[in-house]
């Protein structure tokens, strides 16, 4: 298996944990040290490893540590899986071997160049040439481990870059709300201060990015997904986008001004990333929040790659991102979350499944309700005590009453 983890000395000390046991069950170990998580994700397969963990300071409360577990193609294992895991560490029922089979702990060879290499090969060999002699980037690494990749690759594809925040520093890898969007109002000031065509913010884990256009105006995720998802179908002419339920109606339309076609997927990055193994036929993935997936690279989620596609599409294409989004058709969504306990979460489903079972729409996640040109979608969250209440409208006030009015539903229910 394959061993990775953030710079912050938390995650260090449980990896170590980890690493030090794994052998005793008679598994062999190679360490990563440092890496973005789609660098571990790549590496995981490309190595031929049966699988791969990844140990991180969680993004959302500081006092908590993820440990993702990866398959042998570098995708989130499944939840059947994950329950198999739970079960077998809280039993304390491990596999123990002889002295002669115990393990080897073994360093990454390799593992920049391996990810690089497939990074540059996926991409346009016309549109690097246009994006070397006319592309200005501001680019913000928020101190984390993406730096030492993506610096490296822009440098190779000779891009007039700004770097922010580019020395890692493990006591910034946890933000604050305030703090990320003091950030982000820092991007959007420097990239029209200097006219750069893009402005990017780079998450913790090198997963997700966060867009500016080039009139300096924060993206918000709908927003970015939905001029990407134009940019990428009007570069192909045509083809295939896979977007969440979660969606605005929007995205048809898109879909069709340029003669493609939207297929919607659970709302999840796990569900994402298996949509696109299953289909490499797909142009792209991505859920609203950040996440982007180019299947003509590899499935996964992937900020680095994304960050040079959207580069090189609004190359291709010939125009701006500010155009782009100029041109996205208008749509108003809200969402909201309703606190329930776990013991609940099921007695809600089936009363609401029951009682708009003949108006039901998209049934791929949760109960998305039909309401003629508007619909409610109504979500568990797979990882908290909670509900997503999430609502199209014919405009922002309207979207709000029905989010309001079903998380009152949901409320109400329990």
């Amino acid at each position: 298996v394959t061993i990775n983890r953030d710079a912050h000395y938390t995650p260090r000390m449980l990896k170590r944990a980890i690493i030090a046991g794994l052998p005793s069950a008679g598994v062999n170990v190679v360490d990563l040290r440092t890496m973005p998580i789609p660098v571990a994700r790549y590496f995981t397969h490309a190595s031929g490893a049966f699988g791969g963990v990844h140990v991180r300071l969680s993004p959302s409360d500081n006092r908590v540590v993820d440990i993702k577990f990866f398959d042998e193609r570098g995708l989130d294992i499944s939840s059947s899986i994950e329950r198999k895991i739970e079960h077998t560490f809280f039993r304390e029922d491990y596999r123990r071997v002889y002295l002669d089979e115990i393990g080897r702990i073994v360093y990454g060879n390799n593992v920049e160049k391996t990810y690089i290499d497939a990074f540059l090969n996926a991409l346009s060999a016309d549109a690097l040439e246009h994006i070397a002699r006319d592309f200005n980037l501001v680019v913000d690494y928020a101190n984390a481990s993406a730096s030492g990749i993506l610096s490296a690759i822009l440098r190779r594809l000779h891009v007039d870059v700004v770097e922010l925040n580019a020395n890692l520093d493990e006591r910034r890898l946890f933000q604050t709300v305030a703090q990320f969007e003091e950030g982000m109002q820092r991007l959007t000031k420097i990239t029209a201060v200097v006219n750069a065509n893009l402005g990017v913010r780079v998450d913790s884990s090198g997963e997700k990015i966060f867009l500016v256009d080039d009139m300096g105006r924060r993206l918000p995720g709908i927003q970015a997904l939905a001029a990407v998802a134009a940019l990428v179908l009007q570069a192909n002419g045509g083809g295939t986008v896979a977007v969440p339920v979660t969606a605005p109606r929007a995205f048809e339309e898109i879909a069709t001004r340029h003669g493609g076609n939207i297929i919607r997927t659970r709302a999840t990055l796990g569900a994402l990333m298996q949509t696109a193994a299953d289909d490499p036929e797909l142009l792209m993935l991505g859920d609203g929040a950040g996440n982007y997936i180019f299947p003509s690279f590899y499935p996964i989620a992937d900020g680095l790659f994304a960050a040079a596609k959207i580069m090189e599409l609004l190359t291709l294409n010939g125009v701006s991102l500010s155009e782009t989004v100029r041109k996205l058709p208008l749509y108003h969504l809200q969402q909201t979350k309703v606190p329930c306990r776990w013991e609940n979460k099921g007695k809600v489903m089936r009363i609401l499944n029951q009682q708009y079972q003949e108006r039901q729409i998209d049934q791929v996640d949760g109960i998305k309700i039909d309401l003629g040109g508007e619909w409610v979608l109504i979500l568990p969250d797979p990882d908290g005590p909670f509900f997503h209440v999430i609502a199209e409208g014919s405009s922002e006030d309207q979207a709000r009453v029905l989010t309001e009015k079903y998380a009152g539903l949901v409320a109400g229910l329990q």
